[in-house]
Formats: C-alpha cells, structure tokens, sequence
C-alpha cells in the first residue's frame, strides 16, 4: 500500500472484503497506523475481529483474510451455554 493510507480507509476495505478474500498491508503501514508494541498486535486483532477478519503477521506484511460466516455458523459473539452439574 502507499504512505496515504488512513485507518478509515483500511476499516472501509475490510468491510469490502469478500469472504476468504485476504487484505495485505506492509509492515511499514502497520507501524505507521498502529506502532509497534504488544498493544499494537491486540488493536490489530480487535479492529479484524470488528471486522469479521482474522489478522497474520507475515514476512514483511500483515494479511487480513474475511471469515466465512456460513461456513463456521455467525461470527458475532455469543454468550456461553449455562453450566451443567452431574
């Protein structure tokens, strides 16, 4: 990608993804938009989940690739079945 790359414009690529479509930004993009600490890597993680992503940190880049939420049932959250005792 190119130094004009906005965090605005990322959310709004990721939501054109089509499921298993996969999203590379350069590492040098990545620092720019988010640094590079360990909170750094949970924003990351928590702007694909918004976005129904996975993100993997590669050789040189970090990919995004769409979830197929047909395929593995919604991928919004939902709350945990109650407890059964024996």
């Amino acid at each position: 990608m190119n130094e004009s790359l906005t965090l605005a414009e990322l959310r709004a690529r990721l939501d054109r993804l089509d499921d298993g479509a996969v999203l590379r930004i350069s590492d040098h993009d990545y620092e720019r938009l988010f640094g590079i600490n360990e909170v750094a890597a949970a924003e990351v993680a928590r702007l694909a989940r918004k976005h129904h992503c996975v993100s993997v940190p590669g050789e040189g880049s970090v990919y995004f690739r769409k979830s197929n939420s047909d395929a593995y049932g919604s991928a919004e959250l939902v709350q945990d079945a109650p407890s059964v005792s024996c």
